[in-house]
C-alpha cells in the first residue's frame, strides 16, 4: 500500500482535515506520521546492530506483545526502505520471525530530515594504535587543526584524540570505507564501553564524564552515501551515524501478533488507519513540538 492509498482510507474516515490539525496543535505542514506495514523483505540497514542489545529487545517484545516504537525509514528504489532509526528494534523483529514491520516512513530528501554523526569516547585507557594496527589499519600521527578537513576529503576514515597525541586512519583502496569503520570498532568494542558524544573537546569531556582514554571522530556521511551503504554487502557500525527526524512516532503500541502472523498486507494496513482513527476520535493523539531530555534510555 503506498502514500497515497494509506493517505485516502484515512482521511475517509475523518471529517476535515483543519479540524484534525487543529485539535493536534500541528503547525502548518506538519501531518500525522506515514506509519507503514511493508513485508520483511523489503526493510534493508546501512548500519550493523547491537547483538546483546537485539537480545534484549527480543526478550522485551516477546514479553510485553507490543512494538511500541516503530523503526524509521526512508523509501529504497525500486521497491524497499532503508531503515534511517531502529536497526536494533528492526533486527529484533525479525528474529521474532514477524513476516512484516511497521515502518515510519519519512522523505529522505525532506530538509527537516537530517543526518549526522557521533563520535565514539572511551573513558578507560587504551593502547588503540597498537588495536587498530593489529587490525591491519595504517595509521598516520595528524595535526589535530586539519584532521576534520581530511575527514571531508575522505583522505582518512577517522581520527583518533588522546591527550597525548593525535592519528588517523588510513582508507585504503582495497576495504570499502564502512569496512574500514568496522575494524576500527570491532578494534576496541570487546574492551571499552562506547559513549556517543557530539563534541570533541577533551576538556569538556573529561569534566563531564571524569575521564578520556581516547576520542574516535569519524566522517560526515551524504544521504546519498546511506543509500548506497544500504545496498551494499558491508554496513557502517552501529553507533555512528545520526538521524534528526522531527515528528517521530512513539508509544504506537501495535500488537506483535498482527506483524508476525501471515496475512493480506493491504488489509493490516487499513486495519492500521481505522486504529488510528480510533485513537483519534478518542482524543489519544498528540503532537509535542518540544526538544526533550530522557532519562531513562
Amino acid at each position: 500500500m503506498d502514500r497515497v492509498d494509506w493517505e485516502d482510507s484515512f482521511w475517509m474516515m475523518t471529517d476535515d482535515k483543519a479540524k484534525v490539525r487543529a485539535a493536534l496543535r500541528l503547525p502548518e505542514g506538519q501531518s500525522l506520521p506515514d506509519l507503514r506495514i511493508v513485508p520483511r523483505a523489503q526493510v534493508h540497514l546501512h548500519e550493523d546492530t547491537d547483538p546483546a542489545r537485539v537480545q534484549r529487545l527480543v526478550r522485551d517484545l516477546r514479553a510485553d506483545g507490543i512494538l511500541r516504537n516503530p523503526p524509521i525509514a526512508a523509501p529504497l528504489a525500486p521497491d524497499g526502505f532503508v531503515v534511517l532509526d531502529g536497526a536494533n528494534r528492526t533486527s529484533a523483529l525479525l528474529a521474532l520471525e514477524a513476516q512484516m514491520v511497521l515502518l515510519q516512513v519519512v522523505e529522505y530528501e525532506d530538509p527537516a530530515v537530517r543526518l549526522d554523526v557521533w563520535s565514539h569516547l572511551l573513558t578507560q585507557p587504551v593502547d588503540l594504535a597498537a588495536l587498530l594496527r593489529a587490525k591491519g589499519l595504517s595509521l598516520q600521527d595528524v595535526d589535530p587543526t586539519v584532521a576534520l578537513r581530511r575527514l571531508s576529503g575522505r583522505t582518512a576514515a577517522c581520527y583518533v584524540l588522546t591527550s597525548a597525541r593525535a592519528f588517523e586512519v588510513s582508507t585504503s583502496p582495497h576495504r570499502s570505507l564502512a569496512a574500514t569503520l568496522s575494524a576500527v570498532v570491532d578494534a576496541y568494542k570487546p574492551s571499552n564501553r562506547i559513549y556517543r558524544v557530539m563534541n570533541t573537546d577533551l576538556g569538556a569531556l573529561r569534566e563531564e564524564y571524569g575521564s578520556v582514554g581516547a576520542l574516535v571522530v569519524f566522517p560526515t556521511f551524504t544521504k546519498r552515501d546511506i543509500v548506497d551503504i544500504a545496498r551494499a554487502p558491508v554496513k557502517l557500525p552501529t553507533g555512528i551515524t545520526r538521524h534528526l527526524i522531527p515528528g517521530r512516532a512513539l508509544r504506537v503500541n501495535i500488537p506483535l501478533e498482527v506483524l508476525i502472523s501471515p496475512g493480506d498486507i493491504d488489509q493490516k494496513n487499513r486495519w492500521m488507519a481505522e486504529e488510528i482513527h480510533r485513537r483519534l476520535l478518542e482524543n489519544r493523539i498528540r503532537y509535542y513540538p518540544e526538544s526533550s531530555f530522557l532519562f531513562d534510555e
